[in-house]
């Protein structure tokens, strides 16, 4: 088993402050983008794939960035960053929202728009977890070659 060497801590920082960055742009981005939605027939159902698109666009920023920066955790890190952005937006005043609420009653009148709205916002943090196991798995391969 080799040893890698720590990275020295500017590297890390960096690593860090990129993470964040990235992860307020993958949030920010994925929030406008969760909405769109496709009729499918005669418009009795919707597809949401802007909330598919959202999700993968946190997914591949945080897997990419995990392996850029050699670490799981500045992986998390975005992902963190990401779901911050999301939910803060998800409570700004009604009329500045990029979303729309997770109550039973909007559910009622627009299901589409709030199955879009809940796998966004609580599909997220699974991502994330989902993502960084991935990344450490690959890393803990790396250092056993």
């Amino acid at each position: 088993m080799s040893r890698v060497r720590p990275a020295p801590a500017r590297e890390r920082l960096l690593a860090l402050l990129g993470a964040v960055l990235f992860g307020a742009g993958v949030g920010a981005l994925g929030t406008v983008v969760h909405m769109n939605l496709v009729a499918v027939g005669d418009g009795a159902w919707a597809v949401p794939w802007g909330a598919a698109l959202a999700l993968t666009l946190v997914g591949s920023t945080q897997l990419w960035w995990s392996r850029r920066a050699d670490s799981p955790a500045a992986g998390g890190l975005l992902g963190a960053a990401a779901f911050t952005v999301a939910w803060a937006v998800q409570t700004l005043p009604e009329h500045d929202r990029l979303g729309v609420p997770l109550d039973p009653v909007f559910a009622q009148q627009a299901p589409f728009a709030a199955l879009a709205a809940a796998l966004w916002l609580l599909g997220l943090p699974f991502v994330v977890v989902l993502v960084m196991a991935l990344a450490a798995r690959e890393r803990r391969r790396a250092l056993s070659e």
